[in-house]
């Protein structure tokens, strides 16, 4: 599966800002490329929800495996949302599908999926004490009360469209400021990302469809 160039410029500054938060588009776009290829192994018979619970996960996995191995970050579970926060604690990034108008300027994008109360916790910079534990896993974080009052957590939103026989992933790093009946209404930053394009969309292979015979020896 080959990956192409990005299908357009680069946004004015988006390489500055990224460097502001401690990271860079280097680090971004693989867990994007990541979670498309996972996608894509899903098969018609696995469950409806496979592609994007694959995606999601290795989303997750690749933006925290790319901050925790050059910047030393750390993986953080902050009121259940799956993230990885920089040394100084000050910031976290997470993952989130967006709708059409991710990645558009004159746009305000919206999560796709309904988002639980730790999100709306966030985005209102008023995160809920968390438990501390007196022992942490290599390369995991625990914040105390104060740190997590003064998290910014933001989210990696994507958008994939299909485009003849290509994907381009439209995409931003953007910090929500109200959350609404489960949905981002209000954004207080937005880092628009070059789109991401990638080729090699296959249909997802069907698993075979002769009955598959498991002697079991019975006693």
């Amino acid at each position: 599966m080959a990956v192409l160039p990005v299908a357009v410029p680069e946004p004015d500054g988006c390489r500055a800002q990224l460097a502001a938060l401690g990271t860079k588009l280097e680090y971004l776009h693989p867990a994007l490329r990541a979670g498309e290829i996972a996608r894509r192994s899903a098969t018609r018979n696995h469950p409806a929800n496979t592609a994007g619970t694959r995606a999601y996960q290795e989303h997750v996995r690749i933006i925290r495996e790319m901050h925790i191995q050059h910047e030393g970050w750390k993986r953080l579970l902050h009121d259940h949302l799956e993230l990885v926060c920089n040394p100084d604690r000050t910031v976290a990034f997470g993952v989130m599908s967006g709708d059409g108008a991710t990645g558009e300027r004159a746009c305000l994008p919206r999560n796709v999926r309904r988002r639980g109360a730790a999100t709306k916790r966030v985005a209102e910079d008023n995160a809920a004490q968390l438990e501390l534990f007196s022992l942490c896993r290599r390369n995991e974080v625990v914040l105390s009360s104060e740190e997590a009052d003064h998290l910014q957590v933001w989210f990696l939103v994507s958008r994939r469209i299909a485009v003849g026989d290509k994907v381009h992933v439209h995409n931003e790093l953007s910090l929500p400021g109200e959350v609404v009946d489960g949905y981002v209404s209000e954004w207080k930053r937005r880092i628009l990302l070059p789109v991401l394009e990638m080729d090699g969309i296959e249909p997802p292979h069907e698993d075979g469809g002769g009955e598959i015979d498991i002697p079991v020896p019975f006693r």
